[in-house]
């Protein structure tokens, strides 16, 4: 039976007893759009919110009745993780659920580092076999790489072996060497640039670079959204998920892959390069995207005290995952170093020179799970605090990704009568993402519309209570001025989801500080990483309480540190030992078995003294 999605137009057969999220997860990519559900579609969120344009769907069930309400109901909404198809359909996904291009974070502060590939390429003249000169194609490669390069005890991926011609003729062959392995051979061809890929690996986005590998220039950049998200937007739904059962560990698995196999395509499109041509591959991310990336025991990583089942470098065939790349290339994932700091705050902490800083420095990448370390002449001691997905607009009444149409920056006036903000793409407001949540609840807290407990005035004149949902809301914009049919507003509960993410950061730092017998004021330089970080006004975080109320000159927003750093494993065989030896060095606390942390935490909850 069809089933057809607005606004993307799109029309699908689909079997009946189906709910509209499974047929969503199967069929819609993240670059086309999507119905994004926090939860992973089971239920408990109340985000999935489609409406029935036309068509007949399964009665509402007792979860729909609560989240959304006998008025939504009335006006054809429905979850599309609960409703069920029963026939043919069309199917409205409002923009402020819709999963579309999304503005990703790609840049950092710049990759310098002298290339030192661990691949080297060879071109070796190849004589023409006879009774004379009896030599078969790789026993001439053996004989001249060991004759003018002095590389001996070679041995060649077996799977080359028969890609070869076994009888030369007058030519060439183009040879690529990692360590004592032959990789790849090109038989009289043309002989590319060698190449690279970088990735980035985290849990909402997914960040590649496509490197040549003689120069060090990046040739194409590219980023998508994870696909694993329609498994949940946390790590933690997504390892409950592949605990579930083999076929489910597969399909998780499996999206991952599928989905760095479409990057490297398109990154190669963009560059007029094939993915025969990338011969190495450095993959940097979070203790659970290495996990299930490999498909390595996860259980003991899902539950206190998160213990990872490998935190030591691994180098697997890139075959192996997927990748179409030359065909004995290596994908390299760095280190981990304990719990849920993993290689990409391995490769954040290189490329930003946090491992090298003198004094004390500070170094946040924020996310949906964000880690912290702190540095003091060169000693490292780091955590990782579940600081949730409220900053990527999820948990968050009409949150939304940065996809256009999301208000991005908000400037609160005359306490809070009045509201500038500005939106991606310039759009009429269909919801708010991160940075736009976090500078509306500091901008309505210094304008008093909200006290220190984070509780909303209700005698503003600009905040209500909606009796559907039983709480107190703030109206950012109203209908006729939004996207979409209704007010754009941000809640008790939104203000609240705020308070319990900047509660966890603000208490990994200040544990880590007393760990080392350190204060804020002690810090020299705060170095803010990652997609949020890169985007969050400074003055918003500091007036919350989520960072230290230090002078600004302190802070540095470096973007895309971990994708720097993963370019530059991917460049230098020096800088990959680098890494290494931070992941050896760095210490580790796990939050969740220090008593001082769950008080240090309901400390945070409240909003600063206003100075």
């Amino acid at each position: 039976m069809h089933i057809e999605f607005e606004p993307l137009g799109l029309r699908i057969e689909a079997e009946s007893g189906q709910t509209i999220y499974q047929v969503a997860r199967d069929i819609f990519s993240h670059e086309r759009g999507g119905i994004s559900a926090p939860c992973g579609g089971k239920g408990l969120c109340g985000r999935c919110r489609v409406r029935l344009v036309e068509g007949e769907l399964s009665p509402p069930n007792d979860t729909e009745l609560k989240l959304l309400g006998e008025k939504e109901l009335s006006e054809g909404y429905r979850l599309a993780c609960q409703a069920i198809i029963t026939g043919p359909a069309k199917i409205e996904i409002p923009p402020e659920i819709l999963a579309g291009r999304q503005k990703l974070q790609l840049e950092g502060t710049g990759v310098s580092v002298l290339p030192e590939p661990p691949v080297s390429r060879y071109n070796v003249p190849l004589e023409p076999t006879s009774l004379d000169y009896p030599h078969s194609t790789w026993q001439q490669v053996e004989l001249f790489l060991a004759r003018n390069y002095g590389l001996t005890d070679l041995r060649v991926d077996p799977g080359l072996i028969g890609r070869v011609e076994p009888l030369a003729g007058e030519g060439t062959v183009t040879v690529t060497v990692r360590g004592s392995e032959i990789i790849n051979a090109i038989f009289n061809g043309r002989a590319r640039k060698p190449l690279g890929l970088a990735v980035d690996l985290g849990s909402t986005k997914v960040a590649g670079y496509l490197v040549d590998l003689e120069t060090g220039a990046t040739l194409a950049t590219g980023g998508i959204l994870n696909p694993q998200i329609a498994y949940g937007e946390d790590v933690i739904s997504r390892l409950a998920y592949a605990l579930e059962g083999e076929e489910q560990y597969e399909r998780i698995a499996e999206v991952l892959r599928d989905g760095l196999g479409r990057l490297l395509h398109d990154l190669c499109d963009a560059a007029g390069v094939v993915p025969q041509d990338v011969e190495e591959a450095v993959i940097a991310g979070n203790t659970a995207m290495h996990h299930l990336l490999l498909k390595l025991p996860v259980g003991q990583l899902a539950r206190s005290p998160y213990v990872p089942a490998l935190t030591l470098p691994v180098e697997v065939k890139a075959r192996d995952l997927g990748l179409q790349m030359a065909f004995g290339a290596v994908a390299y994932l760095v280190p981990a170093v304990a719990g849920f700091v993993g290689g990409d705050h391995v490769a954040m902490i290189l490329s930003s020179g946090i491992h090298e800083s003198q004094g004390v420095t500070l170094g946040l990448d924020i996310g949906t799970n964000t880690e912290i370390v702190l540095a003091r002449d060169k000693e490292m001691l780091s955590c990782s605090c579940a600081s949730g997905p409220a900053f990527e607009g999820a948990h968050i009444y009409q949150g939304m990704r940065a996809v256009d149409g999301a208000i991005s920056r908000v400037e609160v006036a005359d306490g809070g009568r009045e509201l500038l903000y500005e939106t991606i793409g310039g759009r009429p407001a269909a919801g708010i993402c991160g940075s736009g949540v976090l500078d509306a609840v500091a901008g309505l807290y210094r304008a008093g519309v909200i006290n220190y407990n984070g509780r909303l005035d209700a005698s503003h004149p600009r905040v209500r209570f909606n009796e559907g949902r039983k709480v107190a809301e703030y109206v950012l914009v109203p209908a006729e001025k939004s996207g979409s049919d209704r007010d754009v507003v941000i809640n008790q509960k939104d203000i609240s989801e705020i308070q319990l993410a900047k509660a966890a950061i603000a208490a990994g730092t200040k544990v880590l500080l007393a760990k080392t017998g350190l204060t804020e004021k002690d810090i020299d330089k705060v170095i803010v990483a990652g997609a949020f970080g890169t985007h969050l006004r400074l003055e918003s975080a500091i007036a919350i309480g989520m960072l230290p109320p230090l002078p600004l000159e302190r802070f540095q927003q470096v973007g895309n540190a971990a994708g720097d750093g993963a370019r530059m494993i991917l460049l230098s065989k020096t800088a990959r030992k680098g890494a290494e030896e931070i992941a050896r060095r760095i210490g580790y606390l796990e939050l969740a078995a220090l008593p001082e942390f769950s008080n240090t935490f309901l400390q945070e909850l409240r909003f600063p003294e206003i100075t």
